[in-house]
């Protein structure tokens, strides 16, 4: 036998088979198939027999007509995936693979299997694929449903951050194309025509460093909140006013107060070992679920999911994965913290806090009052430090931005 089977995918698709008769039975069976209208793909006549090549479902009709015909057709082997479901009927897990690997196949060349952009710099793709969704394209819409310049419109007039866009659709990818559109720029530091610097906070005056402008208190005078400390304007009514933007720092010995509360008792969540898990297969937009190790999900438990899709030769994304869903049962527990364990707790967050808050600062003293009660701790803490109380304040001037 020298019959040989081409690699064509709809053959594959439609599955075939190749049958053998005796060589005397030639004639009967192509004239049985010219009055039934059967499709034979290839014939052979050789020594030892009449082999034939025809789709699996024409085989069927064949084998039972030549049998009322006292035909004899011997089946030497199947192809393709009709035979494969055929073989493994009983394996459900295989027969669904087989099925949606048809409709894959059927599939890919009709609907936008990734979607590329180019031009963003400002904006991430998954930005763009978002405005993409809203307006009309993402993965699996069919390529005919594609209008380029109504989805361009469409686009234009929902982003704000878009100023231009171009879709192209190549076979089953869909270039994006666009232009963001340009935003005026913002000076990095705000800078005041004319401004003074006033206390931030109240304190006593230590130094001055790095001064632009007329210095206004004295060295270890005491300020209060808001109190002019350099000016920003220069000259007299009579002579005229001349303005500038005062700079500087100014030290000063400041008291400043914090607290802290740690709670005696206090609820926590309590995981348990048991772990429910359902999985799904992604297919575009559509979730399939096909493992479940669970009927009931518990009242209380947190969801951890994950998604992985399959990538492409080229680097890119199918829109096939798995979609994943974790759920963690827990109960609220109650905590009681003994009075060393609430000390500890305590000025483990005082340092955090005072470290945070005072790390430009030059710490002088400090003063701390503890209060533990059946509620749990309070601590009270006074500091005395020496940092920069200057803030800038804008002087307004008729006329002047």
């Amino acid at each position: 036998m020298r019959i040989r089977i081409s690699a064509h995918p709809l053959l594959f698709i439609a599955g075939c088979r190749i049958l053998k008769a005796d060589v005397g039975q030639k004639e009967a069976i192509l004239n049985l198939c010219a009055d039934e209208k059967i499709n034979l793909h290839k014939t052979e006549l050789c020594d030892d027999g009449f082999y034939i090549l025809c789709s699996f479902f024409s085989s069927i009709r064949l084998i039972s007509l030549a049998s009322k015909n006292n035909i004899c057709l011997e089946i030497l082997s199947s192809h393709g995936i009709p035979a494969l479901v055929l073989r493994y009927r009983h394996r459900y897990g295989i027969v669904l693979g087989m099925l949606i690997s048809v409709l894959l196949i059927f599939l890919s060349s009709s609907v936008i299997w990734d979607i590329r952009v180019n031009g963003a710099n400002r904006l991430s793709d998954k930005e763009i694929i978002s405005v993409l969704e809203e307006c009309g394209l993402s993965l699996g819409t069919p390529r005919r449903a594609v209008d380029a310049d109504t989805l361009a419109n469409r686009v234009l007039i929902y982003s704000d951050d878009i100023a231009w866009i171009s879709v192209n659709v190549i076979g089953t990818v869909a270039e994006v194309e666009i232009r963001e559109l340009v935003l005026p720029t913002e000076p990095e530091d705000l800078q005041f025509a004319a401004s003074n610097i006033v206390a931030a906070r109240s304190g006593k005056i230590v130094r001055f460093e790095n001064i632009n402008g007329n210095i206004s208190a004295a060295i270890g005078e005491t300020v209060s909140e808001g109190q002019l400390l350099i000016g920003g304007i220069y000259g007299d009514e009579e002579n005229g006013f001349r303005y500038t933007s005062a700079k500087g720092k100014v030290f000063a010995e400041v008291e400043r107060d914090f607290s802290v509360e740690i709670p005696r008792a206090e609820e926590f969540k309590s995981y348990s070992e048991r772990t429910y898990c359902e999985k799904y297969l992604i297919f575009f937009k559509k979730r399939i679920k096909f493992f479940s190790n669970y009927r009931n999900l518990p009242i209380s438990c947190d969801k951890i999911d994950m998604e992985e899709r399959f990538p492409a030769p080229n680097s890119a994304e199918l829109p096939l994965g798995i979609y994943t869903a974790r759920y963690y049962e827990y109960e609220y527990k109650t905590l009681t913290r003994t009075d060393d364990e609430l000390l500890e707790l305590g000025y483990a967050q005082l340092d955090t806090l005072l470290f945070d808050e005072l790390k430009d600062s030059e710490l002088l003293s400090k003063q701390i009052e503890t209060e533990i009660s059946e509620r749990g701790l309070i601590l009270r803490c006074r500091v005395k430090c020496v940092e920069n109380i200057a803030k800038e304040s804008e002087i307004k001037i008729d006329g002047l931005p």
